[in-house]
């Protein structure tokens, strides 16, 4: 059954103050939830993205304060909070510390290859992983070329600095049977939610911004993209072929805003989270699917390489410069989630979050 898989709320910060902050977090996101229970909408994760946090404001424990004045005042409404950082600010090198904060999402972008150095040295490098827990790189996601409003986490940015909402699906399962011949619960589904948004924006007098189309597993069967690309390809995803697929479908994924006359917002492609696919998870440890097809991938047709944990010794640095190329050549943002491990490919390693994925082939 489709759903909304995040309602996520856009705060202006124009003071840099904490208890500002928190104060028009709080009033938003109590404000907007109200209304969608009100329309009848149920998102599975309600969050909050800030602007990009400036190079010299805020200290590195006021994130902290701020997450925890924001959960404490919305008490079961708890949501999840992305602070993009400006690659050159002081608590990109604190990350360590900052990752484990409660329903804290951190992401900072980079253009050039000066930025990804500092950037790796901060965060990837063996020194800088040390203090970092598996489980929280998954709340880190670096992003390549230029900032994107998305609602997708954690790369998501109030770029404009403006109020307002947008929405991100969990929708594979619709999807799956458009493909087969069935579109008549997708483009119910996609009108339904569109028409409860713009409910929700005059009830709340908060603007709704859009829907990110992307095309997004999670953990069940039925929702695994993998599952989709290989029903058209007739074969294991990763064999040749899948590159066709995947931009096939990554067209129908970018065609539905216009054809419902629908406003689009963030990344609107296909999307591979290794993580959160469990068919896409054993195709990894089988070696269907190395770090190098799901780069290769991103070049016409996905949001970037996610979720993927990467085997010892990986030339993470070069991960990195490749992703920017993709991002020269294609001309749209991409992000980047990676799980730096120090394990042998194929190993099985479990995320609290997440369960069990594997350790991929570079």
């Amino acid at each position: 059954m489709p759903l909304v898989r995040a309602l996520t709320i856009f705060i202006p910060v124009h003071t840099w103050r904490v208890e500002e902050i928190v104060r028009k977090a709080v009033e938003m996101v109590d404000k907007v939830a109200t209304c969608a229970n009100d329309s009848g909408l149920k998102p599975w994760t309600l969050r909050v993205a800030l602007p990009i946090v400036p190079s010299q404001i805020l200290e590195c424990n006021d994130f902290k304060r701020i997450a925890a004045e924001t959960l404490s005042a919305l008490g079961d409404r708890k949501p999840l909070i992305a602070f993009p950082l400006d690659p050159e600010h002081k608590c990109v090198k604190k990350l360590h510390e900052l990752l484990a904060i409660e329903n804290a999402f951190f992401s900072t972008m980079c253009s050039s290859t000066e930025c990804i150095e500092r950037v790796f040295n901060s965060v990837y490098s063996d020194e800088a992983r040390k203090g970092i827990e598996l489980d929280n790189f998954t709340k880190f996601s670096l992003t390549l070329g230029s900032w994107i409003e998305t609602p997708y986490f954690p790369s998501a940015a109030n770029v404009s600095n403006v109020a307002g909402f947008a929405i991100a699906l969990r929708y594979a399962d619709a999807v799956a049977r458009a493909v087969e011949g069935d579109s008549t619960q997708l483009f119910s589904f996609l009108r339904d939610v569109n028409e409860k948004a713009i409910a929700i924006s005059r009830c709340s007098a908060v603007p709704f911004l859009g829907i990110d189309f992307s095309l997004s597993p999670w953990l069940e069967e039925s929702e695994s993209v993998a599952k989709i690309v290989e029903s058209l390809l007739g074969a294991p995803i990763g064999s040749l072929g899948t590159l066709n697929v995947v931009y096939n479908l990554n067209s129908l994924v970018r065609g539905l805003p216009r054809r419902l006359g629908v406003r689009a917002v963030g990344f609107n492609e296909v999307m591979l989270p290794v993580a959160e696919d469990r068919l896409l998870s054993q195709r990894v440890r089988e070696g269907f699917v190395r770090v190098r097809d799901l780069i290769s991938y991103s070049f016409v047709c996905v949001a970037g390489l996610d979720m993927v944990a990467l085997p010892r010794d990986t030339n993470v640095l070069g991960v990195i410069v490749d992703m920017l190329a993709v991002y020269r050549v294609k001309g749209r943002a991409v992000a980047m989630r990676v799980i730096p491990t120090d394990l042998d490919p194929g190993t099985e390693i479990t995320l609290s979050r997440f369960g069990s994925t594997y350790v991929a082939r570079v």
